[in-house]
């Protein structure tokens, strides 16, 4: 049963009882600038018009009449309404001593804010601390947590700025306009009206996240499947369980909801190919229980989310290193699968990021558009928990479509490294290899590194190359040696700006002396091995190579080939 009651803004809040809850499974505020403006300029022209100002409709389930409301569909507006109330209150206030205000301020205050204890409007649990001292409150500083505070704190100053650039006759006017503007509440009784409504309203094409679309289509296929004396349960167990996952949803820190739902829908449902909700309701409507399949469903979600949180939390070492590469989506169902077969086991972890860090490592090598995903979705499928046998198939598989297989990485090691998207990552781990190989500067970081030509690219300005390279008689460099060695790994190094400025196109001697003399790193004291003892101050094609071999052949080939990782945990069938 449902109540359409046609009231103002004014009548909506004109109670000393009545207030309104966002449930935590509701979306937290998400207006930004854009949407304010839009609300506010609306406000204005209004102003200049003689039709009342319609707000839309809320929608509304009743646990107490006329006293407590939960907010099924309208949250944003509401929440906006109040911050825009505080900040108009603000401004106002602020003037009230040099002018006078025709308008009780503190009535204001009781009506739209707080009525004694009764604190209006409640948002999502984890800002309602903010939105409380920020916009119940007033005050100017809170110490944001979530984005959704943030959005909060900036709405109201945004209000506030503008408010502020308006006479005080067009603010009152903007004042008496809001709060006679019109707004429809139609008030449900249970879970039951509310899941059907909210699925109608998001069949209307609503700007809604695919979990709000998702938990509305599963509350609605509750009231569709369920028994009748079940119904309401079902209903009450989806939102439950969503109330869960957006808690978890609120602590994330580099993945939205929608990403995780994505990456766990390809762990489980369809792999790769899986794009969007109607995915998942083609899977659900060919299950012979649906709800049981819906609760299964949303558990393994809130498990996955649960992961997620974890995974951004933690510091195990090949995750740190997959941070630096920046992780790619197509590695989160992995971990997604991951965490399910492993559970808290880090070593195990560990070994999974390992093989993703080669993985990776690989992809951004070649940064081929060849079809790398179709190939991983096998891998995936595959995946129960065995390592070892992950490991080989991405070996055989990257070996079998050649673009990612151990022949390419060593051809594009041994060709134009200067761009490449891993130079700096690859550079700084083969300087922690060597200098755990007795030779130890300490914890080494700098600022914003720089890649050095040792042989330095020809001077943009015309000038002819300094000396101690390998150029011919105009002191130019051959095509051989533009092709194949001036940006080579064999020839490019980390160095922090400043080194990297000082030393420039100078010749040889004077750049192998500040490498001596400051050795930030190992991987400018050695340089110094490489060059021929009959050529002290020559840093030619033979040192190059030399150089080279070490990095590529010695380390890098070694270091990112599947058969480097021996798997030490238990292997699970």
């Amino acid at each position: 049963m449902m109540y359409f009651k046609s009231t103002t803004v004014s009548g909506l809040f004109d109670s000393t009882q009545r207030h309104f809850i966002i449930p935590v499974y509701q979306r937290a505020y998400s207006w930004e600038t854009e949407q304010l403006d839009v609300f506010l300029n609306d406000l204005k022209e209004q102003i200049l018009g003689g039709n009342n100002y319609f707000l839309g409709n809320i929608l509304l389930e009743t646990i107490i009449k006329d006293v407590e409301y939960e907010v099924i569909d309208g949250q944003q507006r509401l929440t906006t309404l109040m911050i825009f109330m505080r900040a108009m209150i603000d401004v106002l206030t602020s003037r009230e001593k040099k002018e006078a205000i025709d308008v009780d301020l503190t009535l204001k205050k009781f009506i739209y804010l707080k009525a004694g204890g009764n604190i209006k409007l409640r948002p999502v649990e984890y800002d309602r601390a903010c939105f409380d001292a920020v916009i119940i409150d007033g005050r100017d500083r809170y110490e944001s947590a979530t984005p959704s505070q943030e959005r909060i704190i900036k709405a109201k100053a945004h209000f506030t700025r503008e408010l502020s650039k308006l006479t005080t006759g067009t603010l009152l006017q903007v004042f008496d306009k809001l709060e006679r503007t019109d707004i429809t509440a139609i008030e449900l009784q249970n879970k039951k009206d509310s899941a059907l409504m909210f699925e109608l309203q998001n069949n209307r094409g609503k700007d809604l996240t695919n979990m709000e679309r998702l938990k509305s289509y599963f509350m609605y296929q509750m009231y569709v499947y369920s028994p009748e004396e079940e119904t309401n349960s079902n209903i009450e167990y989806v939102s439950n369980v969503f109330k869960m996952m957006y808690l978890l949803i609120n602590d994330l820190r580099t993945l939205t909801e929608d990403n995780v739902l994505n990456y766990h829908c390809q762990a489980y449902l369809k792999g790769y190919s899986y794009r969007k909700i109607e995915d998942i309701k083609e899977v659900l409507l060919s299950s012979a229980d649906k709800i049981q399949w819906i609760k299964d469903f949303i558990n393994e979600l809130h498990t996955s989310f649960s992961n997620i949180k974890k995974m951004e939390r933690s510091k195990l070492p090949y995750l740190k290193d997959l941070r630096k590469l920046s992780i790619p989506g197509f590695v989160y169902p992995f971990v997604v699968k991951g965490y399910k077969y492993f559970g808290e086991d880090e070593e195990a972890l560990d070994q999974l990021y390992h093989i993703l860090e080669i993985v990776v490592f690989r992809y951004r090598l070649i940064n081929s558009r060849a079809d790398l995903i179709s190939r991983l979705n096998e891998i995936l499928g595959a995946f129960k928990g065995n390592l070892e046998k992950l490991r080989l198939n991405f070996r055989d598989k990257f070996n079998e479509a050649w673009y990612w297989g151990d022949f390419r990485i060593k051809q594009y090691l041994d060709g134009y490294m200067y761009n490449s998207k891993v130079l700096s990552y690859l550079l700084w781990k083969y300087e922690n290899s060597i200098q755990n190989r007795g030779y130890h500067i300490g914890s080494v970081k700098i600022k914003d590194e720089q890649i050095e030509h040792i042989s330095p690219q020809t001077p943009t300005n015309g000038d002819a190359i300094e000396s101690g390279y390998d150029t011919n008689n105009e002191r130019k460099y051959d095509q051989v040696f533009l092709d194949e060695y001036l940006n080579c790994l064999g020839n490019l190094m980390l160095i922090s700006p400043s080194h990297n400025a000082s030393i420039g196109n100078k010749p040889f001697r004077e750049k192998l002396e500040s490498y001596l003399e400051n050795p930030l790193l190992k991987q400018q004291a050695e340089i110094r091995s490489f060059v021929d003892p009959e050529f002290p101050n020559k840093w030619n094609m033979a040192a190059i190579d030399q150089r080279h071999s070490k990095i590529v052949d010695e380390f890098a080939v070694k270091k990112w080939s599947f058969d480097s990782i021996k798997i030490s945990v238990p292997i699970l069938s």
